[in-house]
C-alpha cells in the first residue's frame, strides 16, 4: 500500500514510511524513487536474495554521471562483476528493498530522524564526511549496526529525468 509522503523532506518521508511498516503486518518496506525505472520484476529479484537490505543498481544523473549510485571505500564503485551482489559502504534508496526487522532493531539516529536523516545541509555543523544524503546516512547507520548493504548488480535500473543513465552511458531520455 502506498504512504502518503507527497511533498516531504526525504528523511521525514522515508521515515514516515519506516513507521508505517511497523504499523503494519507487512514484512517488507520497497523503495522506488520516481526518476528510477525498474525491470518488471526487481522485487521478486531483490527478495530471492532473502537479505534484510538489498538494492537495485542504477547510475548518477549528476556527475559522475553513468557510474552506479554506490561507494566502498569513499570512492564510486565501477569495478565489479556484472550480475554479481556486491557489499558496499553506501548506496541510494532509489530502488531499495529492507526488511522490518531492520526497521525494528536500529536505533535512531538522533531525535527526530529514526532511520533517516538528511546531513547535505549541515555542512559548518558536521564534519565534511558526515554531511550525507539520507540514504547514505541510512547505510553508515546500517553498517554500524552490523548489517551489510548489497546491491544486486543485476536488477539494473534506469535513472531518468531531462537525461538518462545507465552504466558507462549519459545522454537524453531514449538513448540509452
Amino acid at each position: 500500500e502506498p504512504v502518503p509522503v507527497t511533498g516531504m523532506p526525504y528523511d521525514m518521508g522515508r521515515n514516515k514510511c519506516g513507521e508505517f511498516l511497523l504499523g503494519s503486518t507487512a514484512q517488507y518496506l520497497f523503495f522506488l524513487d520516481s526518476d528510477v525505472i525498474p525491470p518488471p520484476d526487481a522485487i521478486y529479484r531483490l527478495l530471492s536474495h532473502n537479505q534484510p537490505v538489498m538494492s537495485g543498481m542504477y547510475c548518477r544523473r549528476s556527475p559522475p554521471a553513468s557510474v552506479p549510485v554506490m561507494m566502498k571505500n569513499g570512492t564510486w564503485l565501477t569495478n565489479f562483476k556484472q550480475g554479481s551482489v556486491v557489499e558496499v559502504d553506501v548506496v541510494g534508496a532509489g530502488c531499495l528493498l529492507v526488511h522490518r526487522s531492520v526497521y525494528q532493531s536500529l536505533p535512531p539516529q538522533r531525535p527526530g530522524y529514526h532511520w533517516y536523516d538528511w546531513r547535505v545541509n549541515m555542512q559548518g555543523v558536521l564534519p565534511p564526511h558526515e554531511c550525507l544524503s539520507e540514504d547514505f546516512t541510512l547505510c553508515t547507520h546500517l553498517r554500524k549496526h552490523g548489517y551489510k548493504v548489497l546491491i544486486a548488480t543485476s536488477v539494473r535500473c534506469k535513472h531518468v529525468g531531462l537525461a538518462e543513465s545507465d552504466f558507462g552511458v549519459f545522454g537524453p531520455v531514449g538513448s540509452t
